[in-house]
């Protein structure tokens, strides 16, 4: 067991799959040596100098536990903690739902999932081992940052057990349309599992809108920009475009030893142009299209023969899963024939190299060749790209990137290629190696002062700002909610006063919303509450409400509450009497209602309600997306029709409604308070509708919005039955 770790309390807890180091077995000895991955180079430095932990896996499994215990020493001294994987756990977890299932789906790629059960109950035993590993070494003021594809269920095991901790997460693959991750059947499990996270990067903003529009639109969860709402507590999910560690690669290659091999990499393909590919092996990089638009360039530029080379490095991956077998025979098959037709004595097209570099060498390559070609087809990120600018400091070249690298979306002086396009990316490649080299300089020394300025620190550095940022202000909200601490405030209010007046909006506010607003009628609760306060003489209850004046009236007509209805259109105030707001108009009435029908006409599920001096097209039951976009074009017609017709445009919840200016519920509101002068005034609603009453009621009010969105109002409570809640606590 670990013991007495000594983590910082304000320090950072890493969670990945892998450790930055490799441990191999030479001669029966243990040989621990950094690792080259991308998170591992771009978190290896951070996690050191801020005296934080990264916990993973080590990449080995122990043959006894004399092993075991040498294993964790030896990282120890490394601040690693290790999460020993069994073979099954390995089989079912990493090789099976993280790259039999996750991976091709996230890539694009559904006809290669396979959508078995045992890897999921592996996935998330697996996540449950990483998550209880953690959970000892986190404090109350410790960052838990969670990184990538293979643990998206550990943020939400964590939060459960440590509910007030900060927890970021950062996905370094694409994150797919909701169309494909829906096909998942454990699709609600993982999206949940990622709401555990106060924080979730990606790449692109695409990865982030793509994400988004999951979480909404599978999980029902509220958004706000970039903002989901679960449980209360706010998500902030945002773009984070990772870089390298400039200076390193910048600084290596001028070093004599990378010059002087530089040179004799130039001198072995003498006369030539060297066009380099890095990949690892994998069907997301494009590698057979490259070579067929490679070959395309060589047919159609003869002149070419002799005086380039392909030089592609493929990094060993996976290469015993079929798929992956099967990609690399094609591409033996595709480099061997290339090479057969259109190489000579002396010369081959393709120099093809399948094996791992170290760093060194890798640099020299970079600093040799002309030009860099990345063909993804789909790609989180792409350091490649990145490395190759910070590589050219004695020499230009000339970076051909694909759109769907997300590097593409910053280096916009690269040659940007659509790599299923073979014919126009073979015009682009050829158009790299013949560009003039003041044109190459312009746009290598563009890229490399973006490269230099997002390096991989000023990516943490704002990941961990950001995550602090989101942690204070889920602190700030707090202090708005309707907590013991401001209910007890209320309640202090309330029992001082003597002439109370409790305004309630009716939909969101005392029942929750239906799909089919008839519906939605006051429950026994709801009656049941607002008897009870009624009966103390001291209250004044009014119910205000959008709703037309006879469902008001058929609902509460026998009890003693004033209503309110249309916004203020109808009021029974104060004689419990029905009447209408006087100088009120309906000229304008049918050129709105014709361009509510029209947007009815082509908007399944939508309707028009008509009441006495107002129209509401209503869109709860469409289908949410298309809804929302429908009604934010019909604002967009209204709004200009309203410069002529000088009306009130409401933009409500899942409702636009349009009435006259001359009447709202902050109007009404002050009518009653003027007439009956209360000492404690409490007004609850949910709606843009109900800001009125918030501005309009005096600075001593009690606001409440039901929702935590945007407000005018002083508190904010979840859902409609933490108002009924309130009130009963009132009403006792």
């Amino acid at each position: 067991m670990l013991q007495n770790l000594d983590i910082p309390a304000t320090g950072t807890l890493i969670i990945s799959n892998r450790l930055p180091v490799k441990i191999e077995r030479k001669k029966s000895k243990l040989k621990f040596t950094a690792s080259e991955g991308g998170l591992a180079t771009g978190l290896g430095s951070f996690y050191k100098e801020n005296g934080s932990w990264w916990i993973g896996w080590p990449g080995i499994i122990p043959k006894n536990e004399s092993e075991e215990k040498l294993i964790r020493e030896e990282l120890k001294k490394l601040n690693l903690i290790p999460v020993f994987l069994t073979e099954a756990e390995i089989k079912g977890y990493y090789e099976g739902f993280s790259n039999a299932i996750l991976w091709p789906l996230c890539h694009y790629r559904p006809s290669y999932v396979e959508l078995k059960q045992d890897y999921w109950i592996s996935y998330t035993e697996a996540n449950r081992k990483f998550a209880e590993a953690a959970i000892p070494f986190i404090e109350e003021n410790t960052n838990v940052w969670v990184h990538d594809y293979q643990l998206m269920l550990v943020p939400n095991y964590i939060r459960e057990q440590k509910e007030s901790c900060s927890i970021g997460y950062f996905h370094h693959i694409p994150f797919p349309p909701i169309e494909l991750f829906k096909m998942l059947p454990w699709r609600e499990e993982l999206l949940m599992g990622l709401m555990g996270s106060d924080l979730i990067g990606f790449h692109t903003y695409e990865n982030v809108d793509n994400f988004l529009d999951s979480s909404s639109g599978i999980l029902n969860l509220p958004t706000n920009i970039n903002q989901l709402k679960i449980n209360g507590r706010k998500v902030l999910v945002d773009v984070f475009p990772m870089g390298i560690d400039y200076e390193k690669y910048k600084n290596q290659a001028v070093t004599p030893e990378t010059r002087n091999y530089a040179t004799h990499l130039k001198s072995l393909y003498k006369d030539q142009k060297i066009i380099l590919s890095v990949d690892r092996l994998d069907y997301s990089k494009g590698i057979l299209q490259r070579l067929t638009s490679f070959e395309i360039m060589l047919n159609n530029h003869p002149e070419l023969i002799g005086k380039i080379v392909l030089y592609m490095l493929i990094v060993p991956s996976r290469d015993q899963v079929g798929q992956y077998k099967k990609l690399r025979n094609e591409i033996d098959r595709k480099v061997g024939n290339i090479n057969a037709v259109h190489g000579k004595p002396g010369w081959q097209p393709i120099a093809y190299f399948y094996d791992s570099l170290p760093f060194d060498v890798l640099s020299a390559l970079y600093s040799a060749a002309d030009v860099c070609w990345i063909t993804s087809l789909y790609d989180g990120m792409n350091l490649v790209s990145k490395e190759f600018i910070a590589s050219k400091q004695d020499s230009t070249g000339v970076l051909v990137i694909s759109e769907f690298a997300g590097a593409s979306k910053e280096l916009s002086d690269a040659l940007i290629i659509n790599p299923y396009a073979v014919q126009r990316t073979s015009r682009t490649l050829y158009e790299a190696i013949t560009m003039p080299v003041e044109e190459q300089d312009e746009r290598l020394k563009s890229s490399q002062e973006i490269v230099s300025k997002f390096t991989v620190h000023h990516w943490v550095n704002l990941f961990m700002q950001r995550l602090s940022e989101v942690k204070n202000a889920q602190r700030d909200e707090l202090a708005r909610k309707v907590r013991e601490k401001v209910e007890a405030e209320i309640k202090s209010s309330y029992a001082k006063s003597s002439n109370r007046l409790i305004l309630l909006d009716y939909d969101g506010t005392l029942v929750g919303f239906n799909k089919n607003a008839d519906k939605a009628t006051p429950t026994q609760q709801v009656y049941d509450v607002l008897d009870q306060l009624s009966r103390d003489p001291k209250n004044h209850i009014s119910i205000i409400s959008g709703r037309k004046y006879s469902n008001l009236d058929k609902w509460f007509s026998e009890r003693p509450y004033y209503l309110i209805a249309e916004h203020g259109i109808w009021s029974n105030f104060p004689n419990k009497e029905w009447h209408l707001v006087p100088g009120l108009s309906n000229t304008w009435k049918a050129d709105i209602h014709e361009i509510l029908q029209r947007f009815t006409d082509r908007t399944p599920g939508s309707s028009i309600e008509e009441k006495s001096y107002s129209l509401a097209w209503h869109y709860r039951k469409v289908e949410k997306a298309f809804g929302i976009r429908q009604a934010q074009e019909l604002l967009q017609e209204l709004r200009h029709l309203n410069q002529v017709l000088d009306l009130q445009i409401i933009n409500g919840d899942r409702v636009i409604e349009i009435k006259s200016k001359l009447i709202n519920k902050g109007k009404a509101a002050i009518n009653i308070v003027d007439q009956i002068k209360p000492d404690f005034i409490l007004c609850i609603g949910d709606d843009a509708t109900d800001e009125d009453m918030f501005i309009s009621l005096p600075d001593t009010s009690i606001t409440i919005k039901v929702g935590d969105k945007q407000s005018h109002a002083k508190y904010y409570v979840e859902n409609h039955e933490e108002v009924l809640r309130l009130l009963d606590s009132l009403s006792k």
